[in-house]
């Protein structure tokens, strides 16, 4: 039986359940008119023929905490399984303690499909949660099976491990050179280890899933610079330089669970096959876009890319095959924006889609529907805080939001509302940078927030306060000419 039969079969069995509550309380309040008919008695809630009873049953099956108001009640509701969130961001080589769950009722067994990562320990007869995870990885979905001798529930939860924080690199427009750092773990400060020449006008770059290779769409070139990282000491080695199948490429996202990236060219997307060994790049499909190119993603879990087009104010989301990782070139929906939408970012668990309008220096908000890729701007955009907006970068718990602000010299920071995905202004809302901040990442931990200053050649370093998400700086570091992206990556063993 696949993955997804079994998602289909699960959500089915829940919709069952619902059914069967629905009708035993129909049962019950059938029961009570019936009993309305004989004389009045002044019984407790609990007794069938006390009017209270039908109250007492709602109250009894709209319940989530698991306890039962009467004995008659007691075996009837279904099991259930519950964690503090449905979504669990944990780091490489840092115990998680124990994540201990609600469970409504005394279980047998516990497992999950497929087992947690490796140093992550599911306890088997509790389902509590707990260890050292030895990996980092994207976002996956887990399916948590609890089951006593009478009941069975299976929840979904989605787990992500964060890369202990090893390298930067950071592409110079001007220069076409790429910029090489280590990464302090503990202060998240860099130190030069180097640069070496990429092709003409890189203004993106990106990491593989697996941590193993850079890739950079060099614009004024046209073609793709893709080199190996050393996992030692974060040296690159150029692998290829090979077509990026379009005309200026100046976006580029992976897949996050298939050795596939995609460059977002001037009038189209070129997906390309990674060679997981070598790092050698195959085109695989060319498909149509919309011209006004800016940027690209997908969601965490590869159903989606979502593409903008910067002149005509819309954002378009396509959907990807789960076997290829091909797009589909029909567009699933278009939806406006704002001004020039220019940068596109996701939040790690997959519910919400922030863009950032360049000429109206605000953000847009989008709710995203995991099973159809549909967008639903939730709430008006943020006020305008600077001069021209450029990039945005989430911290990976999604607590937190940042925007540059290149024309003014500041990052703007949000909190971002846990049900929604709405954002507010933090406590501490701006944080100064050098001249012209474009570019920004936060490292791989998600402790450590980098940005790339155009005209001042810098590239500023700050802590993440994990409370409130205020900057803390740690000072700047030189970079080549009109630094224009800059990404980290980790190491597994």
């Amino acid at each position: 039986m696949s993955f997804l039969e079994l998602e289909y079969i699960l959500r089915f069995s829940a919709v069952k359940n619902q059914f069967n509550i629905v009708n035993l309380f129909l049962s019950f309040s059938f029961l009570s008119l019936s009993l309305q008919c004989s004389p009045t008695k002044l019984n407790s809630t609990c007794d069938p023929e006390s009017e209270s009873f039908v109250m007492t049953a709602l109250l009894e099956f709209g319940s989530s905490d698991g306890s039962s108001l009467c004995p008659l009640f007691s075996g009837l509701n279904p099991l259930r399984l519950r964690y503090g969130s449905e979504f669990l961001v944990i780091r490489q080589n840092e115990s998680i303690g124990q994540m201990v769950p609600f469970v409504s009722e005394p279980i047998d067994h516990c497992e999950s499909l497929p087992s947690l990562p490796v140093g992550v320990i599911l306890n088997e007869s509790n389902c509590t949660i707990s260890g050292t995870p030895i990996f980092g990885m994207n976002s996956t979905k887990y399916l948590i099976t609890a089951r006593n001798q009478n009941k069975q529930t299976t929840i979904p939860l989605v787990i992500k491990s964060l890369y202990a924080p090893k390298f930067a690199y950071v592409a110079n427009t001007t220069s076409g050179l790429v910029n090489t750092y280590s990464i302090n773990a503990n202060s998240g400060v860099l130190t030069s280890t180097g640069f070496l020449a990429a092709g003409g006008g890189p203004e993106a770059m990106a990491i593989s899933p697996d941590q193993k290779f850079l890739t950079v769409p060099n614009r004024s070139s046209n073609n793709i610079s893709q080199f190996s990282i050393n996992p030692t000491n974060g040296n690159l080695t150029l692998v290829e330089t090979i077509a990026s199948g379009g005309i200026s490429p100046l976006a580029i996202t992976y897949h996050p669970t298939k050795n596939i990236l995609y460059i977002r060219n001037t009038v189209n997307v070129t997906t390309f096959l990674v060679n997981t060994v070598t790092g050698n790049l195959t085109l695989i499909n060319t498909m149509p876009a919309s011209s006004g190119a800016s940027s690209i993603t997908i969601d965490p879990f590869g159903n989606f890319l979502y593409v903008p087009n910067y002149s005509g104010r819309m954002i378009d989301s396509y959907r990807v095959d789960q076997s290829t990782g091909i797009p589909d070139p029909n567009v699933v929906q278009s939806i406006t924006s704002g001004t020039n939408p220019r940068n596109l970012e996701i939040l790690s668990n997959g519910k919400t889609l922030y863009v950032v309008n360049d000429v109206d220096n605000n953000i847009s908000t989008y709710q995203l529907d995991s099973n159809t890729g549909f967008m639903n701007l939730i709430s008006p955009a943020t006020s305008p805080a600077g001069l021209s907006s450029r990039a945005l970068a989430s911290d990976p718990t999604g607590r937190f939001l940042y925007m540059t602000n290149q024309g003014s010299d500041f990052v703007s920071i949000f909190a971002v509302d846990p049900v929604s995905g709405s954002l507010i202004p933090a406590a501490t809302s701006l944080m100064g940078t050098g001249d012209g901040p474009s570019a920004i990442t936060t490292d791989s931990s998600g402790k450590f927030l980098y940005v790339t200053n155009f005209f001042s050649n810098t590239v500023d370093m700050f802590r993440i306060n994990e409370v409130d998400g205020s900057l803390i700086s740690n000072g700047n570091v030189g970079t080549s000419s009109l630094p224009g992206a800059i990404v980290t990556a980790g190491t597994n063993p």
